[in-house]
């Protein structure tokens, strides 16, 4: 996992900082369901999805600049390379909304039968 961070770069200190508040609200949710608890996770996982195309984002930004001072088949490699490493900022993300998904699924199950919304 670390050199998951290492390759990712900077986006990955705040998508991970943001999947953790995500991962422990979705699972306070999952011990405690209530209708109140689901907006905060609702914005979080935007957050969370936001930062990791950002890290994406920035990283193809700086691979593609350095691969424009390359030739031919180096910047080829330099491009797939850096693309490669930027995307662990999307699996990280990835990964953060697919744990909390679970705590919310956990958190639904649990839920009183009067709290269940008929309209959903």
């Amino acid at each position: 996992m670390s050199e998951a961070f290492r390759l990712g770069g900077w986006g990955m200190y705040p998508t991970t900082l943001f999947g953790l508040i995500l991962v422990v609200s979705a699972w306070r949710f999952a011990f405690a369901p209530g209708r109140g608890r689901l907006a905060l996770i609702k914005w979080m996982g935007v957050l969370v999805s936001l930062s990791s195309v950002l890290g994406f984002v920035t990283g193809c930004i700086k691979t593609f600049l350095s691969a424009g001072q390359l030739s031919g088949n180096d910047a080829i490699g330099c491009v797939i390379t850096g693309i490669g490493e930027s995307a662990n900022n999307l699996g990280l993300g990835l990964c953060m909304l697919i744990i909390a998904t679970l705590g919310v699924v956990v958190g639904h199950a649990r839920k009183p039968v009067e709290m269940i919304d008929p309209n959903l």
